[in-house]
């Protein structure tokens, strides 16, 4: 029976036609295989398991927008706002001078949740994207982290580079991840200028090309724009097909729709490191770098998270008659300045793996009254912020990741000399007299 099940399967996993059955049976009519073809047959079965396996885990990128759009729609994830164009669409393909920032700016794809975003390289394994990307609304679900795919759709190559996030085998992904914030609000104040992240990969992806970030401030990102010196790269699920797409001549203002700069920096958190812009965006853009041309060439002045809308709400005696539609305003960015000193540290950070080392960690951090969860040697998010608190005491760069730096910075004690230790005034004067010395 159990020879007869396996004859079938492979009959039906290779589609073998009538005569080859009849040759696999011996001229008695029983169901043996001989042993050879079943041999064979099972090496090319394991075969196909492991490529069927191994191309599972590759993160392709989508045929069809439309199909992606759909299963999107499907699974209630409706983080991804419409389409952002400002005027005439001037989106394009990407101009053969800027032919090479296809190796440094990638897809970000969780094959489990079907989340997708623009993510582009800062170094030779770690990549930058927004943080709602990762980490969702506020009061959705865990996605998976460790699920995520980093890939390049570079051009004229065989093999397409592409990673995984490191820590990806242990679920230990969010230990290698910087965020502004983890639970981006929606509502005023909004987390507009803390949505971002920096990620490092599994394989330096990025070892062929990636982008410098330049801290600028906005009067100076609004002179670049107005020299039309600032633009934008990204994937846009509408887009020919997820062919890479290129914003030019960005416009970045402080004054938006008729509203003050300062009645619109009420509405975010952070707001120093807001940036508002036209570049014409779409679905799956967000994370994508905003970028100004330099004598040495683009540089990343800042990262596209989102869109700015406003709508009018009527009230009467306390009751709500009328809701306008959202107006969009301008699109949201996050400015270089706020995650770009903190990318050597992550290259450089040697992270806590060890559930022991992190548990020293949680002691430690405990004892200085910075910790108040369990000792548990899980990295979440109390450790995070207790760390990111003594960091705070030693005027670090607050990151929050466990590693064994910040340990050895937390069980640092030196013990005093004996030398320098001093009596109290009561041992002083309880002491005894020296004894007489003997005639």
């Amino acid at each position: 029976m159990v020879l007869q099940t396996r004859q079938t399967f492979s009959r039906k996993l290779f589609d073998l036609p009538d005569h080859n059955r009849q040759i696999l049976q011996n001229k008695n009519g029983s169901t043996l295989i001989n042993t050879i073809n079943l041999s064979v047959l099972t090496l090319i079965f394991l075969f196909l398991a492991s490529w069927l396996d191994k191309a599972h885990s590759l993160p392709v990128f989508p045929h069809s927008s439309h199909q992606l759009h759909q299963s999107i729609v499907n699974e209630n994830h409706n983080f991804i706002v419409p389409v952002a164009v400002f005027g005439k669409d001037q989106r394009k393909n990407l101009p053969r001078t800027y032919n090479k920032l296809d190796r440094s700016i990638g897809l970000l794809h969780n094959p489990r949740t079907n989340v997708l975003c623009t993510a582009f390289c800062v170094g030779p394994d770690i990549i930058a994207t927004a943080s709602h990307c990762l980490f969702g609304r506020r009061k959705r679900s865990k996605l998976y982290i460790s699920s995520f795919l980093f890939k390049l759709k570079t051009k004229g190559r065989k093999r397409q580079l592409y990673s995984r996030m490191a820590g990806y085998r242990s679920s230990l992904s969010r230990q290698y991840i910087i965020a502004g914030t983890t639970r981006l609000n929606r509502k005023p104040p909004i987390g507009a200028a803390r949505d971002w992240a920096i990620i490092r990969l599994a394989q330096p992806a990025c070892r062929n090309s990636w982008l410098k970030t330049l801290p600028l401030s906005l009067v100076k990102l609004e002179a670049a724009a107005r020299n039309k010196k600032v633009f934008q790269v990204a994937y846009h699920m509408d887009y020919r097909n997820w062919q890479i797409a290129y914003s030019r001549s960005c416009s970045i203002h402080r004054n938006f729709g008729g509203l003050s700069w300062k009645s619109i920096k009420k509405h975010f958190s952070s707001p120093r490191s807001l940036i508002l812009h036209q570049c014409d965006t779409g679905e799956a853009s967000s994370g994508s770098p905003l970028l100004m041309d330099t004598p040495r060439g683009p540089v990343v002045v800042g990262i596209n998270v989102g869109t700015y809308q406003q709508r009018e709400i009527i009230v009467k005696n306390g009751r709500i008659l009328r809701r306008t539609r959202f107006k969009t305003i301008a699109n949201t960015g996050v400015s270089a300045g706020a995650f770009s000193r903190k990318i050597a540290f992550l290259q450089q950070a040697k992270i806590i793996t060890n559930r022991f080392e992190l548990k020293r960690l949680q002691i430690a951090l405990k004892e200085r009254g910075l910790y108040l969860g369990t000792i548990d040697g899980i990295y979440g998010a109390r450790t995070s912020a207790a760390i990111k608190a003594f960091e705070k005491r030693l005027n670090r760069a607050s990151t929050g990741l466990a590693t064994r730096q910040t340990l050895l910075a937390l069980e640092k004690r030196k013990e005093a000399p004996l030398s320098s230790i001093k009596t109290s005034a009561g041992y002083e004067k309880n002491r005894l007299p020296p004894l007489a010395k003997q005639p």
